[in-house]
């Protein structure tokens, strides 16, 4: 009798012991936020060709940063003079796990007046993605600025 009581204690120790041991699923992290975005001078949403033009955003990767890119590209139903879209990465940032980014750069001579969709896009190291979409307008004259 006792001998088949330490048996069966034996067995359900051992149960609990490979139970206890097994892998739970690591929870997936969440993907990149970004927020607080500003497109242009006073958040204004223009830009002008030929000039600088403000970018300014906050970034919190789920994992760590592994690049944050902007496009800057044409909207379907949109008409247009001609084809033109601009792409932008940012490498820098990689390994970071939250960062303000604040860019200036110059929207290029060969822009094309129009509405745009200017995308962020974040990527992490752990392969999360996020994409924001906001409107920018792409003018010639700098007066609209004022």
């Amino acid at each position: 009798m006792k001998r088949t009581f330490i048996r069966c204690l034996l067995f359900v120790l051992t149960l609990l012991f490979y139970s206890a041991c097994s892998e739970d699923p690591m929870p997936e992290p969440p993907a990149p936020m970004v927020n607080n975005i500003e497109l242009g001078l006073g958040d204004s949403g223009i830009a002008v060709i030929g000039q600088d033009f403000h970018f300014n955003a906050d970034v919190i990767a789920g994992d760590k940063i592994d690049t944050v890119e902007i496009i800057i590209r044409q909207k379907g139903a949109e008409n247009y003079t001609a084809d033109w879209s601009m792409s932008l990465i940012w490498d820098q940032y990689r390994g970071l796990k939250n960062t303000n980014i604040h860019k200036h750069f110059d929207i290029p001579e060969d822009a094309v007046e129009g509405i745009y969709d200017f995308v962020v896009l974040v990527k992490d190291q752990n392969g999360g993605i996020t994409e924001i979409v906001r409107t920018l307008s792409i003018d010639q004259d700098e007066t609209l600025l004022n």
